[in-house]
């Protein structure tokens, strides 16, 4: 119960940004460059949830992201799954329990 509720509210998270990337960050580029604020939403995933919600949430969020900005699919799921794992090692190498 208590993970649903955690992945419930990443998803809710998840939608609010999707409006905010859609809205706001769109008009502000640095060099052509638009900022990606769903990488901080993966690597958070990386950090604080078990592997394997990490990896499907990250291949959810790409696919997702896929569809609505994506050129090609697959592109978005391939690098926040990669990222989510990257990021899910330098954890394991830093906080050794």
């Amino acid at each position: 119960m208590k993970k649903a509720l955690g992945i419930l509210i990443i998803f809710l998270i998840f939608i609010m940004m999707i409006f905010l990337q859609i809205n706001f960050f769109n008009w502000f580029t640095i060099s052509g460059v638009k900022a990606n604020i769903f990488i901080l939403l993966v690597l958070f995933i990386g950090l604080y949830l078990n592997k394997t919600y990490g990896f499907i949430l990250g291949a959810i969020f790409g696919m997702i992201l896929d569809y609505l900005f994506g050129r090609v699919i697959g592109i978005y799921a391939l690098m926040f799954s990669v990222v989510r794992t990257y990021c899910r090692n330098i954890r394991e190498k830093i906080f050794k329990r």
